[in-house]
């Protein structure tokens, strides 16, 4: 089959094999129709419809480029046709069953998200793979180039990262194992994928009051004014940046109170929280509009942060989830309190609420010096001695 892709200034030109013979006297090369060979040919139709499904399929793939405004070539369109056959190409069968479970609600949008950066990353390092070579050395290759990988800024991916790629590969793999035609290795899917327990940011107190006292700086730019007011509203209420962006008035059932569900696992468990307005954290909300803020794109939002720790002198790395966690740090040090940090943050499990109950050095010893209350004056130090009074 021919393929001719033509495009501003240049074209493409590529003839693709369709692996059948059939005699040439018997083609119709007008109609790309092929002609009985008999008055009852048992073959005519079926060849006749895989000619039909060659073209529908790479028709196809030609649609999918022309919407997303993506330029195509004739070695794109050979990629692009293997991954169309999920049962010999790995990352087709992985976007096909992306899709899949994120049609039947089996998945989240940011779990779909995440699986579609494992699929990419998988795509960048040997995108024609086949099941048969999925094996052990290919997945020690896999993670040994994801460590050599290197971010936009020029810093190497994070343990972490790299751990989440594989978790998602082996999910993926797993359930391909149960296919008919699909052999994965036990090797393979008993991988090792050790998780790293990180230590996570957060603000002290003074960190927090540095960032408040940015919002009376003429220098702000409104996009960067707005930033600091929603991320500190975070710190003070403790919602998620995905329930952030869809904040809304209709979530305030008072002046006090905001009820809303939750946007994570919303499709598959949704949740719904109140969480207390304390006066410090209704000052950061707009007074005009139907959205609690007005905000950038997530990606340009995690940007300005990163400029406003530089403006109050914070050396942390600066991102949406640090609100949450500085909340966390609050919460503990001023309540006390895990269980109300359970509730207010909305976890199932007091384990991932652990993970958020910060206490600095300082609170750790303000805490452990009310245990001296009770004791004071039993004793006094005399030339280095306790004497008991």
């Amino acid at each position: 089959m021919e393929v001719y892709i033509s495009y501003q200034k240049d074209h493409d030109r590529k003839r693709f094999p369709l692996h059948l013979k059939w005699p040439e006297s018997k083609i119709d090369s007008n109609n790309s129709k092929l002609l009985s060979r008999s008055k009852k040919d048992p073959d005519v139709n079926d060849y006749n419809m895989i000619i039909m499904s060659e073209r529908s399929k790479m028709n196809e793939i030609a649609k999918l480029y022309r919407l997303s405004n993506r330029i195509l070539t004739c070695e794109l369109l050979k990629r692009e046709i293997f991954y169309f056959d999920p049962s010999q190409s790995v990352i087709g069968y992985f976007k096909k069953r992306r899709r899949e479970l994120f049609k039947l609600r089996v998945i989240s949008e940011n779990t779909w998200k995440n699986y579609g950066s494992t699929i990419n990353e998988l795509e960048n390092f040997r995108p024609t793979i086949r099941w048969e070579q999925i094996t052990y050395n290919f997945m020690q290759e896999f993670k040994a180039w994801l460590k050599k990988k290197k971010k936009r800024n020029g810093m190497v991916l994070a343990h972490n990262t790299i751990w989440t790629r594989f978790k998602d590969l082996k999910a993926f793999l797993a359930v391909a194992d149960q296919e008919v035609q699909v052999y994965i290795p036990k090797e393979v899917i008993e991988f090792p994928n050790t998780y790293r327990e990180e230590e996570s940011t957060y603000l002290n107190k003074d960190e927090v009051i540095r960032l408040i006292q940015q919002l009376d700086q003429d220098s702000l730019s409104t996009n960067q004014f707005n930033v600091l007011k929603a991320f500190l509203f975070c710190c003070f209420s403790g919602i998620r940046i995905s329930d952030l962006y869809n904040s809304k008035y209709s979530w305030m059932i008072s002046d006090n109170f905001m009820k809303f569900t939750m946007q994570k696992n919303s499709e598959r468990n949704p949740k719904t929280i109140t969480v207390p307005l304390i006066p410090i954290a209704k000052i950061f909300i707009n007074s005009t509009g139907n959205t609690l803020f007005q905000l950038p794109s997530t990606q340009e939002y995690n940007r300005t942060l990163k400029e406003l720790a530089g403006f109050a002198g914070i050396k942390k790395v600066l991102t949406s989830h640090v609100a949450r966690h500085t909340f966390g740090y609050l919460i503990m040090k001023y309540v006390g309190d895990i269980y109300l940090l359970k509730k207010l943050l909305g976890h199932s499990k007091i384990a991932t609420t652990e993970k958020y109950a910060h206490n600095d050095d300082d609170n750790n010893y303000e805490k452990t010096l009310q245990i001296q209350g009770d004791f004071e004056g039993l004793w006094k130090v005399r030339n280095a001695e306790i004497i008991q009074c």
